[in-house]
């Protein structure tokens, strides 16, 4: 690695949509040695060389020690390979390829803002030229490349054009999206060793269906994942991409879209490709997902005891968590009473996390701030309240609706404020 970027490299092997620890090393010189067991497969492999960025090089083993170098502030320039000549064909074809592919597209863009009918003629025959070159050169690969892997990972980089520019544009994508996976073969043992597969997917998912209503797009997600889903018969093929695919709906917390691939994929597979750990994890995690019920809350007032749930007659609840403990608390508590004290469409629910030790400054604190409806959780992050909604830090806002239905997680008081002056305004008009 020239220069020395990171002083440590990590080995990973490509399965579906995984990417399995192999080996790492270190070194002070850039300079580094890793040895591949015996047993791994043929395929493509990833070499982790930041483990901030995870930044990477691909490249094929097939069973032969090679030298790579390269140059890991130009991410975009091909790694040199020494003694490994199906590397360079590797990287050479899936260049010229890509090249062409661009070319394509470039000529597509313009075909479709051309007016005048002989820069259209002269347009569809320089994209004729370099469909033809596509077509020949993937025949060529077919005839000449003695290496399979290579062949099945070329083909697959190389996405399906139209035989002639397309006219219109609303019909491009539609082409685009009903042939994405013609030179895909999600059965190819060569395929399922690389990271095509993965990038395929969420390249089909993520950046082929976009709309800008959140209900519509949900409908184009659930839409993509079962068009690949039922492509896929291996359950262990299966699992990974359910597993990949709902881990990126949860970090956007999209909840629909979680519960629906659990519910109708996840939870089909046989029992032994399904992980437990993993599914409990996620569920947790989106406990307090926006769009999610909020947990229940049971305290006592009086002798009377109290949910959450059962509470009525305010449009917004406001559940803060706090502690005597924390400066900034002290702080922000005070502001978020005078800000809320007088609007009687809101109630404010305020959970003290403490300590047995910090209770009682936490029961004098309360006397300043009356409106507000104060409930003690002892043994702070321990407690079953912050447990229930993820809570490991203070102050931790979350903002419910009539129904109590989490929608807005605020990061601190300004935010919060924020959000509800959006809710004041009116509707825009169609």
């Amino acid at each position: 690695m020239e220069p020395t970027l990171s002083n440590r490299v990590v080995l990973y092997s490509a399965y579906g949509s995984q990417q399995k620890y192999v080996s790492y090393v270190d070194s002070d010189t850039g300079e580094f040695s890793l040895t591949i067991p015996k047993e791994q497969k043929k395929g493509m492999y990833r070499l982790v060389f930041d483990q901030k960025t995870m930044n990477y090089i691909d490249f094929l083993y097939l069973g032969k020690s090679f030298e790579v170098q390269f140059n890991p502030l130009e991410t975009d320039l091909t790694p040199i390979f020494m003694e490994s000549a199906a590397n360079t064909r590797y990287y050479k074809d899936l260049n010229e390829i890509g090249l062409k592919q661009q070319k394509l597209d470039s000529l597509q863009v313009v075909y479709f803002q051309e007016n005048d009918s002989l820069a259209l003629q002269d347009l569809n025959d320089k994209y004729q030229i370099e469909q033809d070159f596509v077509t020949a050169y993937l025949t060529n690969l077919e005839q000449t490349e003695q290496n399979q892997i290579i062949t099945d990972l070329i083909k697959a980089n190389t996405r399906i054009q139209p035989q002639e520019p397309i006219r219109n544009p609303e019909e491009y994508l539609p082409f685009v999206k009903e042939h994405y996976f013609d030179t895909v073969d999600f059965n190819n043992d060569n395929l399922i060793h690389s990271s095509i597969l993965i990038d395929k997917v969420m390249d089909y998912v993520f950046y082929l269906t976009v709309s800008r209503d959140s209900e519509t797009q949900n409908k184009l997600y659930k839409k993509s994942v079962d068009d690949i889903l039922q492509r896929i018969d291996n359950q262990e093929l299966k699992s990974g991409f359910i597993q990949a695919l709902i881990q990126s709906f949860a970090k956007d917390e999209n909840i629909s879209l979680t519960d629906y691939l659990f519910t109708n994929y996840y939870d089909q597979l046989l029992l032994e490709s399904q992980n437990a750990d993993f599914k409990n994890t996620i569920q947790q995690d989106l406990k307090t997902a926006i769009g999610r019920t909020a947990g229940e809350i049971v305290w006592k007032e009086k002798n009377k005891t109290i949910k959450l749930s059962e509470l009525k007659g305010y449009d917004n609840y406001i559940i803060v968590f706090w502690s005597t403990t924390c400066p900034h608390c002290m702080k922000e508590i005070p502001k978020l009473y005078e800000y809320a004290k007088d609007n009687k469409k809101i109630k404010v629910l305020a959970i003290g996390m403490e300590t047995e030790e910090s209770q009682g400054v936490w029961k004098s604190e309360t006397y300043y701030y009356p409106e507000m409806t104060h409930i003690l959780a002892l043994d702070k992050w321990e407690n079953p309240i912050a447990r229930s909604y993820n809570v490991f830090a203070t102050p931790n806002y979350f903002v419910l609706d009539t129904d109590k239905k989490i929608i807005d997680k605020p990061y601190e008081l300004i935010d919060l404020k924020v959000f509800f002056k959006g809710l004041e305004k009116p509707p825009l008009r169609h």
